[in-house]
């Protein structure tokens, strides 16, 4: 689903996204992480408007989506798991 904005630029979004990630807890993170990386995969989003709003060069964001797809990967494990 393509992402639209009514209020807001998707720069604003993304800053606001970023924050979000920030001060988030470890759950809401994961959370927060499988969205940023389904938007960026889907194209709604890009690499360089993410980097921009997380004050990244593009070694250190690669980094960063490498944790953030680890956390959905480590959490797809655990939601997999409930119930063995």
């Amino acid at each position: 689903m393509a992402l639209i904005l009514k209020h807001q630029t998707p720069e604003a979004f993304i800053a606001r996204l970023r924050q979000a990630y920030r001060d988030s807890n470890a759950e809401n993170a994961v959370k927060l992480a499988r969205f940023i990386v389904a938007k960026v995969q889907a194209g709604d989003i890009t690499d360089a408007q993410c980097r921009a709003a997380f004050g990244l060069n593009t070694a250190q964001w690669a980094m960063l989506k490498a944790r953030m797809n680890a956390f959905v990967a480590a959490d797809n494990t655990i939601k997999s798991a409930i119930g063995e």
